[in-house]
């Protein structure tokens, strides 16, 4: 286990690059279980649910190299093992074995899957999928003779449903339908991937129509993470100013408008992003899904709010995203919650001390640290970690005064 101490209240000021998506890798990862062939990844971020993800790909037998950016992933040797329940717990993307171990090997166990533990989060639909394409439940496994292709309706646009319908019906007999479909950047990511491999997939709006075929390696850049962009430029208001490279602007439209009603104002330069407050204005924001404004950007605008002139977040998504205000409390930070809706009122910062609850909601107390006076600590520094590649050389370049320690 691991802290961050933080000497905050410092000027952060210079320019960052934003890394690969985690969001995106992850289904790629896991959509080269599917193929037999070498697959070359440009841009995958190495952060703690990378590794995890090619950590079980290693254990099915694939043969995995990263040289410089590139990562090739070599799957032509696959056998089925038990996935590492050590490893699946540890992520929310170990969901994707479903779909990828079921195409590719006829089976997978019913996992315990891991993530962050902000609120319920079902799998039911992701069950339903493997069921609509020919699967069967036989005790705590989900078997499959063969996939067949279906036409599968989703009641709400579930991002893990799709993925995994999206890997079921990649080399399944025949054609499936997907109706209702999440239609994040990562979706298409993932559909732009499968395709250099060999697969028929065409999106439309909220459809996707997939006519399975046999799958060969093949070649994708990751795009850029929109979640991190809007965290670094989230902490350049707090902290300073922080110049973004590669924030892929044209997936941020409903976050650039939320910063944009806080006060924000943006300069544009090269391949360069930065936010300056030109006023202080109460925000109120609803998330809801792509193209909406992002459920996993709302903890990092909690504390933006706090410290500029209050606010109000209303989550559709997770309604019960909320915990991580009791951590962002020990740094004095005020709010109310009242079922999928919390009340962030203007409040003056301390330093504090608490564990990182969540991905995003322990970045948001780390952002709180960095603007506090005073030294702060975060325990459990290996769940930001798992979404955030080269954190601690990043803060530095910025001028933060932070020290990692072993607990």
């Amino acid at each position: 286990m691991k802290k961050i101490i933080v000497n905050g209240g410092r000027k952060l000021q210079g320019d960052l690059t934003v890394s690969g998506s985690k969001n995106a890798a992850l289904p790629i990862i896991f959509a080269c279980i599917l193929t037999n062939g070498v697959s070359e990844i440009d841009n995958l971020p190495d952060i703690g649910d990378v590794r995890a993800a090619l950590a079980l790909l290693s254990s099915f037998g694939a043969k995995i190299e990263r040289r410089g950016s590139l990562t090739f992933i070599d799957t032509r040797e696959l056998s089925y093992i038990d996935p590492d329940v050590s490893l699946t717990s540890k992520i929310r993307a170990s969901t994707y074995l479903l779909g990828s171990c079921l195409s590719r090997f006829g089976r997978c166990p019913m996992l315990i899957f891991g993530g962050c533990n902000f609120s319920y989060r079902p799998i039911d639909m992701h069950i339903d999928a493997c069921l609509a394409l020919g699967a069967h439940i036989d005790g705590d496994v989900i078997t499959a003779d063969r996939l067949k292709g279906n036409v599968i309706s989703f009641r709400c646009p579930s991002v893990g449903a799709t993925v995994n319908s999206i890997l079921l019906a990649a080399s399944a007999e025949g054609e499936t339908l997907l109706r209702g479909c999440a239609v994040e950047p990562h979706i298409d990511a993932l559909i732009d991937f499968l395709n250099s491999c060999g697969a028929s997939i065409i999106r439309q709006g909220r459809e996707i129509r997939i006519c399975g075929r046999e799958l060969h390696g093949g070649k994708i850049t990751v795009i850029g993470d929109y979640i991190e962009a809007g965290s670094y430029i989230a902490l350049g208001l707090m902290c300073g100013s922080v110049r973004v490279k590669n924030a892929p602007l044209s997936h941020m439209s409903a976050v650039l408008d939320c910063f944009s009603t806080l006060g924000a104002t943006f300069s544009f330069e090269d391949n360069f992003i930065s936010a300056h407050l030109s006023s202080k204005n109460f925000l109120s924001l609803t998330t809801a899904p792509y193209p909406a404004f992002p459920t996993d950007l709302q903890p990092i605008f909690a504390p933006l709010m706090a410290v500029i002139s209050g606010g109000e977040i209303i989550d559709t998504v997770w309604r019960e995203r909320f915990g991580y205000l009791d951590s962002l409390s020990h740094f004095g930070i005020l709010s109310h919650r009242e079922d999928n809706r919390a009340r962030i009122f203007r409040s003056k910062i301390h330093s504090g001390k608490t564990v990182a609850p969540d991905l995003r909601g322990g970045m948001a107390c780390l952002m709180t640290a960095l603007a506090a006076e005073g030294q702060s600590e975060i325990d459990s520094l290996e769940i930001i970690l798992r979404g955030y590649e080269n954190l601690e050389k990043k803060l530095r370049t910025l001028g933060a005064e932070i020290k990692i320690q072993d607990t």
